[in-house]
């Protein structure tokens, strides 16, 4: 591919995607906000609806054509099974160490943005928290930045290339430095989960999994002690971080890529 047919690619194929996600996106939020208010409260709400208008448009405007030209469909089998089940353990012992050693690190401290971030994701009930943040979030994050971005990414570049320009465009979105580490980590190791299946919905599972595990120690203070700063909580986050890189290294050697 010359050097003007890869540019363009990269603009229809991935800045585009992305812009008309956030025009999407943003449009619905601003205008729920206009009838609702906005505030930490209200804030949740807003983006439940806002990404159940976002998804099935991303869908259809530019998810199914990847879908149909590049992602293969998953069969619901045996296989299927497994391969849900290496995520969410790989995701959990992966989302969990990095929480906790971003949560202990100097980051937290640098980072106005997240601390108003934390705020407006945790100001609602657990339930309409683990819709939107925990649910419905994930699955259209994914939608666009692994099954569109990174799919689309895949046709112009290398595995390595797109992994890691994918959850770069990932973190870069989060606006503040300490989601930012998190979500280009975390989204390295989705990126390479959808590479493995396939298709998007590990990628998904693996988000949700993160995600739903996040927002419920956070509401009910579960695991408060291993972020508190000691020797035992540290210990106990390197190794589970350990545990998970080799647990995901097993997983990316003993399965064969298919996207």
């Amino acid at each position: 591919m010359n050097k003007n047919l890869k540019l363009r690619a990269i603009v229809w194929e991935i800045i585009v995607p992305i812009v008309l996600y956030y025009i999407v996106f943003l449009s619905a939020m601003y205008f729920i906000f206009a009838f609702i208010g906005h505030t930490a409260s209200t804030y949740m709400i807003a983006q439940i609806i806002s990404a159940a208008i976002t998804i099935p448009f991303m869908y259809f405007a530019s998810y199914k054509p990847t879908q149909q030209m590049f992602v293969k469909k998953p069969k619901i089998d045996r296989v299927l099974f497994i391969n849900v089940l290496w995520v969410i353990v790989i995701t959990l012992f992966i989302s969990f160490a990095l929480n906790n050693i971003i949560t202990m690190s100097p980051l937290i401290g640098l980072s106005e943005g997240y601390a108003r971030a934390n705020e407006s994701f945790y100001a609602s009930t657990l339930v309409i928290e683990l819709i939107g943040s925990a649910i419905l979030s994930p699955i259209m994050e994914e939608l666009v930045f692994r099954g569109i971005v990174f799919g689309n990414m895949r046709k112009i570049m290398n595995v390595p290339q797109a992994v890691f320009l994918s959850a770069l465009l990932f973190g870069l979105i989060h606006f503040n430095i300490v989601q930012f580490v998190y979500a280009f980590l975390l989204g390295l190791v989705l990126a390479a989960f959808m590479y493995k299946s396939g298709h998007v919905y590990a990628a998904m599972i693996g988000h949700i999994t993160a995600n739903a595990f996040a927002v419920i120690r956070t509401e009910t203070g579960i695991l408060k002690w291993t972020v508190d700063g000691s020797v035992m909580a540290w210990v106990v986050s390197v190794m589970c971080l350990g545990v998970g890189a080799v647990i995901f290294y097993y997983y990316a050697k003993h399965t064969e890529g298919t996207v």
